[in-house]
């Protein structure tokens, strides 16, 4: 096995970490704080304010860039680096989904109650900040090299879906009701969502159309 694909192998196994050490340390809490078939509060804040968890992370990721990319080439490194950006990005979204589908089971499935569980961890929320900034320092041409008005839809809903526990918790700060503040993430989150969905790629590059006209005559 090349030392290419071994980085590769290393690199793709690193990235898991963050996901899996999460959920073997919130069932470990879970079992060592109470035997009940939905999460404890108190081990949901355990693992979502841990700075072990954040810190081990953070490392595991910044040794999968650094791995994937010294076994490269010089030549394929840019490559290897948008393809890690956009990893990051992923695992953003899949941290946040992990967190709130952990805080659903603390809150016995009630959305609304879900959502303010949600934003008292703060390290799935700093993390999925952390790994989107740092994705956008990797390849700021995703952005800024391509900046159309067609890319605006999947920039504004990445904004926004990241943005949305802050939301929450910004408006219930400002004295407003518990649901008017729970509504307000909820909506900016949905809308989040549907914005990137309906991108044609996130933070993609768009292929010109006179590349698939000519893929298309030859």
């Amino acid at each position: 096995m090349s030392s290419k694909d071994q980085g590769e192998d290393i690199a793709f196994l690193l990235y898991f970490v963050p996901i899996v050490v999460s959920i073997i340390y919130g069932v470990y809490e879970w079992y060592t704080v109470a035997h009940t078939s939905a999460m404890p509060f108190l081990a949901y804040a355990i693992v979502a304010k841990s700075q072990y968890l954040f810190l081990v992370s953070l490392v595991a990721i910044c040794v999968a860039i650094i791995i994937e990319v010294r076994s490269t080439s010089i030549p394929l490194r840019e490559g290897i680096v948008k393809d890690n950006s956009t990893r990051l990005q992923i695992l953003a979204v899949a941290v946040l989904i992990v967190s709130f589908a952990a805080s659903l089971s603390v809150a016995n499935y009630s959305f609304v109650n879900a959502f303010s569980i949600f934003i008292v961890g703060r390290y799935p929320l700093i993390y999925a900040f952390f790994l989107v900034g740092i994705s956008l320092l990797l390849s700021p041409r995703q952005i800024l090299g391509n900046a159309k008005i067609s890319s605006l839809p999947e920039i504004i809903g990445l904004v926004l879906l990241t943005a949305s526990p802050v939301i929450f918790y910004l408006g219930y700060k400002v004295h407003l009701s518990f649901v008017a503040s729970a509504v307000a993430g909820l909506v900016a989150a949905i809308v989040g969502i549907v914005l990137v969905v309906s991108g044609p790629a996130l933070f993609g590059k768009k292929t010109p159309k006179s590349v698939v006209t000519n893929q298309q005559t030859s």
